[in-house]
């Protein structure tokens, strides 16, 4: 099985159209290292939050390390979680459906906003039963959509019906750092601060619009809720978000 992940590993970084002393670099020399401190290789790990708390405790070990790694270990582990994103986790139409709905049907629910603390949360876990599935909360989508007060927010002005169930502007909850990513972070993502609300015209284009269209929409989007990301423990760096997004980072 090692032998395998390990195998599959180099080949999606190989379409990655990495640098062959990169692809050694992160297959080899990065989990050898890990393994040899820590005592923990990375392809023999299968849980998602496994691989996260592995991401943390390396990031640690870089702090200790004499000289200045690069991040190179850190961006390993980090390679890897992608590729297990990628190659195992399932299509999550359905999923993604269930949450709207859900979020929805809180915001017909709810009458007035509870307080909120800008502050680092901690990571959210998975769905009960999955190894690859992060949960999200449907409260703090709906939370953030009326903090938008129920507006888009790439245009103010995108008002396509008014749903039956709020009397409200019709607007969807859309995790600007995908919730699939959650391992690579060690706060929650699934926050007020990274919960765009969306038209659903929007919403969909973000998904699949052209990639020279969605890098205009998540820039501007990024540009609003950067600050925030950082504040909240997640920051990330725009050509790194648009690389979650599947998006050819040469285009930008």
């Amino acid at each position: 099985m090692t032998n395998k992940q390990k195998q599959d590993f180099i080949y999606w970084l190989e379409l990655k159209r990495l640098s062959t002393s990169t692809i050694a670099k992160y297959s080899n020399q990065a989990h050898n290292r890990i393994f040899k401190e820590l005592k923990i290789s990375f392809y023999e790990l299968k849980v998602l939050t496994d691989l996260q708390d592995l991401l943390i405790k390396v990031k640690r070990l870089e702090k200790q390390m004499p000289n200045d790694p690069k991040r190179m270990y850190s961006s390993a582990v980090s390679n890897y979680i992608k590729y297990k994103i990628h190659s195992e986790t399932p299509d999550n139409h359905h999923q993604d459906l269930d949450y709207l709905i859900d979020v929805e049907e809180t915001l017909a629910r709810t009458t007035s906003l509870p307080t909120h603390i800008v502050t680092p949360r901690d990571s959210t876990g998975l769905i009960s039963g999955t190894t690859n599935q992060f949960s999200r909360n449907k409260r703090v989508g709906a939370h953030a959509i009326q903090l938008a007060n129920y507006t888009c927010q790439i245009d103010s002005n995108h008002r396509l019906f008014i749903s039956r169930k709020t009397k409200k502007n019709y607007v969807e909850a859309h995790h600007l750092i995908p919730i699939a990513y959650q391992a690579m972070f060690e706060h929650s993502i699934d926050t007020i601060e990274n919960i765009v609300s969306l038209c659903p015209s929007c919403h969909r284009m973000v998904h699949f619009g052209l990639d020279t269209s969605r890098i205009e929409l998540l820039e501007q989007l990024y540009n609003r809720f950067k600050n925030q990301l950082r504040l909240v423990g997640t920051p990330i760096k725009f050509k790194d978000l648009l690389e979650l997004y599947g998006i050819d980072q040469t285009l930008y």
